[in-house]
């Protein structure tokens, strides 16, 4: 299993959801929302193959938001 946080390029600009713009690290075409509260854990057999990964600063807003929203 793996935890995961969809993707929408529907960009709502929702408190602690990180704006990931198209960049060679990360894979996208379009800029995207990550969309934090979404959170869900899958299997590893759906994973295909990786498209990218999202960089430092990304990933502790989305882990902030996480810690924020677990301690309500």
């Amino acid at each position: 299993m793996v935890i995961t946080a969809p993707l929408t390029s529907k960009i709502k600009s929702y408190q602690g959801n990180p704006i990931l713009k198209p960049s060679r690290n990360n894979g996208l075409k379009i800029e995207s929302e990550l969309m934090v509260f979404h959170v869900r854990s899958i299997s590893k057999d759906r994973l295909i193959e990786k498209i990218g990964e999202i960089s430092t600063d990304e990933l502790k807003t989305a882990l902030a938001t996480l810690k924020d929203i677990t301690t309500l």
